[in-house]
């Protein structure tokens, strides 16, 4: 697979992941803040994806970071139930 092709399956993958949660709370969503890590923890079994992508598709998703109830600094998302 070249460069390119293993790109836009990673930007697939993302998407996947996305596909429920959002950047700002809407009716019936669960607010699930995660650091950059376990985003892609949670995407290891699919495809690596490093953090540099995933924080460009963050930032490009209007995603932001906040402080999480134990003082780290998280990405606020909410998850869709």
């Amino acid at each position: 697979m070249k460069e390119e092709e293993r790109k836009m399956m990673r930007r697939k993958v993302l998407d996947a992941y996305f596909a429920l949660r959002q950047p700002m709370p809407q009716d019936g969503s669960v607010q699930q803040n995660r650091t950059t890590e376990e985003i892609q923890d949670d995407m290891a079994a699919m495809m690596d994806v490093s953090k540099e992508e995933i924080i460009e598709y963050m930032t490009e998703h209007d995603y932001n970071p906040t402080t999480d109830t134990d003082g780290t600094v998280k990405w606020a998302i909410w998850r869709i139930t």
